[in-house]
């Protein structure tokens, strides 16, 4: 990670007298060794745990909470004031309590704004060293910002705003060339794509122009990558994982928004997700664990989506038996044998997953298939239009369902918030209460209006629509 010293922190000298580090030190170290413990490999023989009922990682996240307790945090504002709540995010993150979550990066980037690392003039009256440090932690904070918004469908606050850091003049050049790809690829995530992301299906940003606009600048964002680009393995694999899914995402807004089509440009393709999990099984096929591993759940939470989103595609264009369809089960097949086994243990959407696929790749697991529509309503003349004209032709393969059948009942679960997300019939223990983990993670972006309820209720099979 970019925002560390190793010089500082690899030092011996700063550990061998614990009364005199600072708070803002101690509760550093606690929360990015809560952070470490909770993304260990499972697979890997770990120590006798501190607390014979307590796991390690939630022993280091209280310490940290409890020496906050002893001192004035707030005016403590420091970059290493920044990293204590950053930490505490990827530990709460990786526990998928999101409130917690969300609200230690707020507090982050509340911080970030205090020491105005949001203005470029302010680099300018630091040291130039200083300077560098400090502007590869504002980009960590945006771009984490941007993921977890976009995962949870919030705002951001943060902008690219100032210059991204120096790469060649760095101590590490291979990391930094990395970080500031990342950097880069995010920053095509503009205001523009989270509006549309999280805002109103009828009055959406999202146009066929704007949609093919998005999905190249997602490729140019991270071109370097693809020639090379002197980065690490490791890197290259968040990078190109990362670009996959934002390639989904903005796919699932143009199914949103009926634009998308049966033939013509990739990015609005019915069938695109199947291309996106070729391309992510080549990325991923051959990759050493560590690589894939390193990156947490974050990386489990991407791979997840685009195989939720393939499934979905599958299941709606049942029956199709020409080779597109055929490689897809493939793909979203190698999908699942990765995702059985990452970090040493099976993921925990694995199972969410492999509830979606009744009838598409011979698990039958449930009967929860999407009904087609037993009616065409008057409410569904309010509905934004599908202008992907003469599309009600029969799949190619011979599905049982045509163009506009398929395509309905993808709309369907991109408007009810549920495409390319797992659906879990059972709840899982979260703490003190019962949630459902996915919905948890992503949240529905909005309340649907009455009218809208109507039109979709023939293809939610009697599932309320919030």
């Amino acid at each position: 990670m970019p925002v560390l010293d190793r010089q500082v922190f690899l030092d011996a000298s700063l550990y061998s007298d614990s009364s005199s580090m600072s708070s803002d030190m101690y509760c550093f170290l606690c929360a990015i060794c809560a952070t470490t413990v909770v993304q260990l490999d499972a697979s890997i023989p770990q120590p006798s745990p501190l607390h014979p009922h307590k796991p390690t990682d939630d022993l280091f996240a209280e310490e940290c909470l409890r020496e906050r307790k002893t001192y004035d945090w707030i005016d403590s504002c420091t970059p290493l004031a920044v990293m204590v709540p950053f930490f505490l995010f990827c530990y709460y993150g990786n526990h998928e309590q999101s409130a917690k979550a969300w609200h230690y990066l707020q507090e982050c980037i509340t911080f970030s704004e205090n020491l105005n690392m949001d203005d470029e003039q302010s680099y300018t009256k630091l040291d130039p060293v200083e300077a560098q440090w400090r502007r590869r932690l504002y980009w960590l904070l945006f771009i984490t910002e941007r993921a977890y918004a976009v995962q949870r469908r919030k705002h951001t606050r943060l902008h690219a705003s100032v210059q991204l850091p120096a790469v060649f003049e760095s101590e590490d050049p291979q990391l930094l060339t990395g970080f500031v790809n990342l950097a880069n690829l995010f920053s095509a995530v503009d205001d523009s794509f989270v509006s549309a992301w999280r805002g109103s299906r009828r009055q959406s940003l999202c146009n066929e122009a704007w949609l093919a606009k998005t999905q190249k600048q997602l490729d140019a964002a991270a071109l370097a990558v693809d020639s090379g680009g002197g980065v690490s393995e490791t890197q290259q694999m968040d990078i190109s994982v990362t670009r996959e899914w934002l390639h989904v995402l903005a796919w699932q807004m143009g199914v949103s928004n009926g634009l998308i089509w049966g033939k013509g440009e990739g990015g609005m393709r019915l069938d695109y997700p199947i291309e996106v999990g070729r391309r992510v099984v080549e990325i991923t096929r051959g990759a050493k664990g560590m690589a894939l591993d390193s990156h947490g759940i974050g990386m489990e939470q991407k791979l997840s989506d685009i195989a939720g989103c393939l499934a979905d595609v599958l299941r709606c264009t049942a029956g199709d038996t020409s080779s597109t369809f055929l490689e897809g089960k493939q793909y979203l097949h190698t999908l699942l044998q990765t995702l059985s086994s990452m970090r040493g243990k099976e993921s925990r959407y694995l199972k969410p997953l492999m509830s979606k696929l009744d009838g598409v790749m011979g698990y039958e697991l449930s009967n929860a298939t999407l009904p087609l529509p037993a009616e065409t309503t008057a409410a569904s003349a309010d509905m934004p239009p599908v202008t992907s004209a003469g599309n009600d032709f029969l799949m190619p393969g011979g599905g049982r369902y045509s163009f506009a059948d398929s395509f309905g009942m993808l709309r369907t679960l991109s408007m009810s918030g549920n495409l390319g997300m797992p659906y879990l019939d059972a709840p899982v223990q979260q703490g003190p209460g019962l949630q459902n983990e996915w919905e948890q993670r992503r949240e529905s972006g909005r309340v649907y209006d009455e009218y809208e309820t109507k039109a979709m209720g023939h293809w939610m099979g009697g599932r309320q629509v919030q």
